[in-house]
């Protein structure tokens, strides 16, 4: 069998394609990830990659990409541009699946210029049985859907006539394609299931510190920037999450903030562990050899789902402002 290609614009994708690799065997060299330059830290996380031996990386920076091609040609006229411009070429018989998570990104714009045949992922748990799918139904009200059907421009989401399957976390219960199109892959299952080795290599890959040997028992406060949302300064955001680690944390305490927060949380709290801004929090829910007592978090919905700990405490923002 071929290598697959796999092509990813978030971390929450590279974790997935990097597990689903893993299990597919290939006999001709490992399979090829595409790293968006929007990938946070990317040269470092595809050295991290290449090193563990699932998956060979290529960045592709999609910013060097001027816009669309139109007129005669334009599909092939725009790919060669592409190829250019960005300085990598897709070589569709090198690969047995291409898969993408986001067909609206300049690289998804390039697979249906390219003719590629992609199957497309889920970009999050259930998003194709979510009740809002008005962007598909936009699109498709679109006076100018069925030429574009007929390959005269692009469309998203799975309705692209060069995408031929569509994954979903149940197939049975997505009603916006027809079931020939449709396929289950289970990314919750995927994630349920890993083995000790599978975890530890995630580990490889997404945390670039050892962890404490013995953190059974500990708090895992889980901080955003409000700085950055203008609701507040720096030191009056850095007193209060202070004043919320004071209150509910037991045993030691872990860190892991939204990848927009900069704050230094080091500083902040010398003794805590600070995770990866960038590492995707299903490492936390299941790949962590530990578990946590308390989950902590101010004004998010980041706790929705959170599996990792005894118990979760989600404070408003009125609440944690009391604290001070």
């Amino acid at each position: 069998m071929k290598p697959n290609l796999y092509i990813c614009h978030t971390a929450y994708q590279v974790l997935v394609d990097l597990l689903r690799a893993g299990r597919c065997a290939c006999e001709n060299g490992p399979h090829t990830m595409v790293l968006s330059a929007s990938v946070p830290d990317t040269a470092a996380l595809a050295a991290r990659l290449d090193a563990a031996g699932v998956v060979k990386t290529v960045i592709v920076d999609e910013t060097k990409w001027p816009g669309t091609v139109t007129g005669p040609f334009a599909h092939q006229r725009a790919a060669r541009a592409f190829e250019k411009l960005c300085g990598w070429k897709f070589d569709r018989a090198a690969y047995e699946n291409v898969y993408i998570h986001n067909d609206w990104s300049v690289l998804g714009r390039y697979m249906q210029d390219c003719r590629a045949g992609y199957i497309l992922c889920e970009d999050t748990f259930g998003s194709t049985l979510g009740p809002d799918q008005h962007l598909v139904t936009d699109q498709r009200a679109a006076a100018d859907f069925a030429a574009k059907q007929r390959g005269k421009g692009y469309l998203y989401w799975g309705d692209s006539p060069w995408c031929v399957r569509i994954e979903s976390e149940d197939a049975a219960k997505c009603t916006l394609f027809p079931a020939a199109r449709m396929v289950t892959d289970s990314k919750a299952i995927l994630l349920e299931s890993l083995t000790d080795a599978e975890k530890a290599l995630v580990r490889r890959i997404f945390l670039t510190q050892p962890l404490p040997e013995k953190a059974d028992g500990a708090t895992l406060l889980l901080p955003r920037s409000f700085v950055a949302d203008g609701l507040m300064t720096q030191g009056q955001q850095d007193a209060m999450f202070k004043a919320v680690a004071e209150k509910y944390a037991v045993g030691s305490l872990f860190i892991k903030t939204h990848p927009r927060d900069t704050t230094d949380y080091k500083a902040l709290f010398p003794d805590a562990t600070v995770l990866e801004r960038t590492m995707p929090s299903e490492v936390l829910n299941f790949c962590l050899p530990f578990h946590f007592a308390r989950a902590v978090t101010v004004q998010s919905f980041v706790l929705r789902g959170f599996t990792a700990a005894d118990e979760k405490i989600h404070l408003t923002l009125d609440e944690a402002r009391a604290l001070v």
